[in-house]
């Protein structure tokens, strides 16, 4: 399972049966990410900052890492990607 935290500025991925076993994957220069989105196509990994008003990728392992989006955005909270239509 994929989920973001505001409150600490993570994007994190566990397994639901063992949250001891989380895994960060972005962690740095992130403010209040809110909305995550999965390409399971492209493997990619979209997700909001509305600390930083901007919409971010990466690989789903947190390499690559990229912003798509940093202007003309208040506050972007949720995201949907479709890997079919691009």
């Amino acid at each position: 399972m994929l989920f973001s935290t505001y409150k600490l500025g993570l994007i994190f991925f566990f397994v639901a049966a063992c949250i001891v076993a989380a895994e960060f994957i972005v962690s740095v220069e992130i403010d209040s990410p809110d909305g995550v989105a999965v390409d399971w196509v492209g493997r990619n990994l979209y997700w909001t900052d509305k600390g930083m008003d901007r919409i971010e990728l990466s690989r789903l392992n947190g390499s690559s890492r990229r912003i798509l989006i940093s202007e003309g955005l208040q506050e972007p909270r949720a995201i949907v990607v479709d890997p079919f239509e691009g």
